[in-house]
């Protein structure tokens, strides 16, 4: 199927975003920058693409609980 996209909207009628701190800077198992000692990252801030659907809310689950275990 195929749209045709006249436009955008503002961030506020947003539903999907991509970007933010690239993976390849955090430690994977305690999601910690690996250019900032201490400074963790989790959710949506980590350019983390999903599907739609409220994988988003898993990984941001799941990614808080992760870095917060090592604080």
């Amino acid at each position: 199927m195929r749209f045709r996209v006249f436009g955008t909207q503002s961030w506020k009628e947003a539903e999907l975003t991509a970007g933010g701190v690239d993976v390849n800077e955090i430690v994977p198992g305690t999601l910690e920058s690996k250019l900032r000692i201490n400074v963790y990252f989790a959710g949506e801030v980590l350019d983390v693409n999903g599907r739609r659907g409220g994988y988003n809310l898993g990984w941001a689950w799941a990614s808080g609980y992760i870095a917060g275990q090592t604080l």
